[in-house]
């Protein structure tokens, strides 16, 4: 091929030989450039449906621009020879340099952080590599790294079938060279080893491994034959002793992670690792890149993720808890990511909680599809001790369960399954306290007197922390227009406390904001208009402003604020699912941690299949709620925007959208009338729980039908268009009602307990609605309209509450959210109701357990509103020590 031209490429040297073909390096004539040329395979060219998907690849990978991966100019054919045209990377590869020994610790982070950074510019798009090993990374003499063969392998796999073939590995393929094949299956992560398929956590696996190599300079994985080489993949114990002892906890930390045979228990981001690495090289870990260790010391053999923080944070706790000072602290700022357990996600809405000492943080995460310790969609409380390697499952909970520490840190408190609970921090079992169907935020003083909200839309009420009867300790004013009194938390005294108030139905109203009240008096101030609840700590009152964490100045010990608000930090999430919460935590001990992500939250609206396939993506990134599919299943209803809110509708064929409401109301909970031509919805006009019908043409103004006076969410109208169903919330809980739409006349349904939800069958024969008779959030179907038997239909074999059923259009099975998961369980109406076993389908990543998703007709495809992928930069929680630092540049 030297000297030989393809189009206007001239062959001026060779490169190598690989499993994808042999590389050139070539002088493009028309550009003046130096560029490589990959000429595949003969096999590969002639088979068409593989060629084919090389060029979907091809230009995939033409696509992905970044500096750390080699770029994909094109894809041409010349005189039936096939080739890639790429970039040139001078340089020698990492196995060159390795083959000189290991690599200084410090060079090894900055190759790491470089390496990170391309895999998860690539991850990001689902891009995956599959095939990395030091021979695909090439490092110029500047120290700049590059990817090669980014994304070439997957092509060369069979992806058809449900699993991958190993001997399908492109660097397998047609080699015989002991030295190439060995090479290429000592990167192999496990699950590919056993042939199964792959994900970006193979890369994950092999980054892990290629880190490993640097550090050493050796071989992790090395045997005579490919059959020895993957034993040692799938079996080998991995020799940590190898380690350097001068390498960082967290560098160690990273490779452990990466090198959890277990992918569910792998890092599940290479962003994770790029973070961490870039906290180390700046420092902002609190160590540095080489940490002089004695000698044979085996204990950094268990590093896990916090032991960075360990020494820190009880230094900050001894200064703290000996001087009590509310000025600046001498410890420095350090700041790093905090992520979920292996195979969880942090639950959006659900704030973190830092014990009084800063030694521990509590929150609830949610269990991700695929998690082999827990049904997907399900919560468990958690609690991450930094002095301690890992976090550990503490207890579930079928909702957000907003944990919250008693005064010595001994207990921590939370809401589940219809009561207000605590347990012992150490672990034991759960002591119900008394009852609260949907608590939102409490607090615990040294009095042993715990302030909380039952539930959505009650005033605070107050208990004893041993338990017994809950007292009413504020009340909701009409004049103000109160919806609810939540996220108390006592000031240092033990006396006063702050609340958040909603005013209206609308977070936005001139009343809504933090109050101040005191257990020795019924009057409530008002101190400020926020977006979300406060906390004291360390001399501030810390609540969010949009997207930014704020301090502002307080003195407790006159109950008023003595300066300017203060940014503290930014990308808080907003508290669009429980109005006036916030992501975050804190306590005086100095340490702080919130969830990453600005702004409410944006959801997607898609089809799936009932496996969980995403079949098709109707909507952009937007503040949405409720999707209501029309019964003919050709437009969708929706709620777009946080506070003032507007309902839209998506006309799916025409693949547009229009506004059907438009004044600077509230509306939500959109329902379709039988034929589709008619929409009701709630307002917030003038008062609260407005019901108004319109045209969905949109050719005449809503009218209003019905005025609750108290919050009111519709449900269901029924298929006869006689009677529409709406939950009604009230002091005591939430009751179902139904609305003659002609008469307009409502008349209550079910209450007596926590009902909500209510679905009718198609036939009218059957009711489906949310109860907690058993203690729990359940599906029940009973008779209607003549109540008869009541059955309780959702299996517990899912932790969390159920709620929101939507029947299929024949009447033969009903599906439901367990927690975050959408299952389903067959029905029948014949001579009497029975139903068969559930069966979850698959979970989905929404904001709260809302009703975020439809069903089509046939019950074969699921509209789902599920949160977007999350940026790679912003994924878990900021953990900050010693947070009032932030403060002394304002």
């Amino acid at each position: 091929m030297l000297g030989k031209r393809l189009a206007h490429y001239e062959i001026t040297g060779s490169i190598g030989k690989g499993g994808m073909g042999e590389v050139y390096r070539a002088r493009d004539s028309k550009l003046g450039r130096d560029v490589a040329i990959k000429v595949l395979p003969v096999e590969m060219s002639g088979d068409p449906e593989r060629l084919a998907r090389f060029e979907r690849e091809a230009r995939t990978l033409a696509t992905l621009q970044h500096p750390n991966i080699a770029s994909v100019y094109g894809f041409e054919s010349v005189d039936n020879v096939r080739f890639l045209v790429m970039e040139l990377v001078d340089g020698e590869d990492l196995s060159q340099h390795l083959q000189r020994g290991p690599l200084p610790v410090d060079e090894v982070v900055d190759l790491g952080v470089q390496l990170a950074e391309g895999l998860a510019a690539a991850h990001a798009v689902g891009v995956t590599h599959r095939d990395l090993k030091p021979a695909n990374i090439k490092v110029s003499p500047e120290g700049k790294l590059k990817i090669l063969d980014f994304g070439l392998a997957r092509i060369n796999m069979d992806e058809q079938g449900s699993g991958t073939d190993l001997q399908h590995s492109p660097t397998l393929t047609g080699m015989t060279q002991a030295g190439v094949i060995l090479g290429t299956a000592a990167y192999m992560s496990p699950e590919q080893a056993r042939g199964r398929r792959a994900d970006h956590r193979a890369d994950i696996w092999a980054y892990g491994v290629v880190l490993f190599e640097m550090l050493t300079g050796r071989r992790l994985f090395e045997g005579e034959t490919v059959s020895d080489t993957l034993a040692g993949v799938l079996r080998a114990e991995v020799p940590w002793d190898q380690l350097p002892h001068d390498t960082a906890p967290t560098l160690r930390r990273i490779i452990t992670r990466c090198l959890d045979r277990d992918a569910s228990r792998r890092l599940q981001s290479i962003a994770e690792a790029r973070i961490a690495l870039e906290d180390l090289k700046a420092g902002r870990t609190g160590e540095s890149a080489v940490q002089p260790v004695a000698k044979g010391d085996s204990r950094w053999r268990r590093e896990r993720l916090l032991w960075m923080f360990a020494a820190l944070v009880l230094a900050a706790v001894v200064v703290t808890m000996a001087f009590r000072r509310t000025d600046v602290p001498a410890q420095p700022l350090v700041q790093s990511t905090l992520m979920p357990p292996a195979g969880w996600d942090f639950a959006p809405g659900s704030p973190f909680a830092v014990s009084p000492d800063g030694s521990q943080i509590a929150y609830v995460a949610v269990a991700r599809p695929g998690n082999e310790s827990a049904a997907a969609g399900s919560n468990a409380i958690w609690i991450c001790d930094l002095a301690l390697p890992e976090p550990r499952r503490l207890a579930d909970t079928d909702r957000d369960g907003f944990p919250f520490w008693s005064p010595d840190g001994r207990w921590l408190g939370f809401f589940a399954n219809g009561k207000l609970n605590k347990i012992e921090a150490k672990g034991g079992p759960v002591i119900p306290l008394c009852d609260a169907t949907d608590g939102r935020g409490a607090t615990w003083n040294a009095a042993g007197i715990i302030l909380f909200q039952r539930a959505w839309s009650e005033a605070l009420m107050k208990v004893s922390a041993s338990g017994g009867t809950a007292e009413p300790l504020t009340t909701l004013e009409k004049e103000r227009f109160d919806v609810a009194h939540r996220w108390p938390h006592f000031l240092p005294d033990g006396k006063h406390f702050l609340f958040y108030l909603v005013s209206t139905t609308n977070a936005n109203s001139e009343f809504s904001g933090i109050y101040l009240g005191s257990l020795d008096s019924k009057e409530l101030r008002f101190l400020r208009k926020t977006e979300s609840r406060a906390i004291y700590a360390r001399g501030y009152l810390l609540y969010r402003a949009g997207s930014t964490l704020m301090a502002h100045p307080f003195d407790v010990s006159k109950l008023q604020f003595t300066g300017d608000p203060i940014p503290l930090s930014a990308d808080v999430p907003g508290g669009a699912v429980s109005w006036g919460g916030a992501e975050f935590g804190t306590s005086e001990a100095g340490v702080l941690a919130h969830l990453l992500g600005a702004g409410a939250a944006s959801t997607v609206m898609q089809w799936r299949d009932r496996d969980g396939k995403v079949l098709k993506i109707l909507s952009d990134p937007a503040t949405q709620t409720e999707p209501r599919l029309s019964h003919d299943g050709t437009r969708i209803a929706v709620a777009v925007g946080h506070d003032a809110g507007d309902i839209w509708i998506y006309d799916l064929g025409r693949g547009m959208r229009t506004r059907f409401t438009g004044d600077p109301a509230d509306e939500r909970t959109p329902v379709w009338s039988p034929d589709d031509s008619r929409l009701a919805f709630v307002s917030s006009r003038g008062d609260k729980g407005e019901i108004y019908v319109g045209l969905a043409s949109g050719q005449s103004e809503p009218k209003l039908l019905f005025t609750a006076g108290e919050p009111v969410e519709l449900t269901d109208w029924s298929n006869d268009g006689r009677l529409i169903f709406f939950n009604r919330v009230n002091p005591k809980g939430s009751d179902i009602w139904t609305l003659d739409v002609e008469k307009a006349a409502a008349a209550r349904l079910l209450s007596g307990n926590w009902f909500e939800g209510a679905r009718l069958s198609p036939d009218g024969k059957w009711l489906a609605f949310t109860s907690y008779e058993s203690g729990k959030g359940e599906i029940y179907v009973q008779a209607f309209p003549a109540a008869g038997g009541r059955w309780i239909v959702s299996s517990d074999a899912v932790p969390g509450r159920a709620g929101h059923p939507v029947w299929r259009a024949d009447g033969r099975e009903l599906f439901y959210q367990r927690g975050s998961a959408i299952a389903a369980v067959p029905v029948s109406g014949d001579g009497g109701f029975s139903s068969g076993a559930p069966k979850v389908l698959f979970g989905i990543s929404v904001t709260a357990v809302s009703a975020d998703y439809a069903v089509s007709a046939d019950g074969l495809r699921i509209l789902t509103n599920e949160l977007p992928p999350a940026d790679p930069s912003k994924i878990g929680a900021r953990l900050i020590l010693n947070w009032p630092r932030a403060l002394t540049a304002h």
